[in-house]
C-alpha cells in the first residue's frame, strides 16, 4: 500500500473567506511521507498530528515553504517510517 490522504470533514467560509478541511494520512509499509491532497485551491496553514499508542521518533513536517500559500492539490510531507495521522488545513476554496 502506498501513502494515502483523505478529507473527512469540510467547513466552508468559517474564517471569512477561508475554509477548513480535516483529514487523515496513512503510510504504506516502509513509507515515510507523501502528498496531502485537499480540495482547497490554496493552503495557508497545515497542521499535522501523528496518531498511535507510542511517542513518534520525530515530528512530521511539511516539506515545502509557506512563505506564500501552497497549491492545495499536493502538499508534500515527511514523517517517521510507517506513521499515520490526522491533518488540518486552512485555506482558500
Amino acid at each position: 500500500m502506498a501513502f494515502e490522504s483523505a478529507v473527512i470533514k469540510r467547513y466552508r467560509g468559517v474564517l471569512g473567506r477561508l475554509s477548513i478541511e480535516i483529514g487523515t494520512y496513512t503510510n504504506g509499509a516502509g513509507d515515510s511521507g507523501g502528498s496531502i491532497v485537499t480540495n482547497l485551491r490554496l493552503v495557508h496553514y497545515l497542521f499535522l498530528q501523528p496518531k498511535g499508542a507510542a511517542v513518534v521518533a520525530s515530528a512530521p513536517v511539511v516539506n515545502a515553504d509557506f512563505s506564500s500559500p501552497l497549491d492545495g492539490s499536493a502538499i508534500p510531507i515527511k514523517n517517521t517510517l510507517d506513521e499515520d495521522g490526522h491533518w488540518l488545513a486552512i485555506g482558500t476554496p
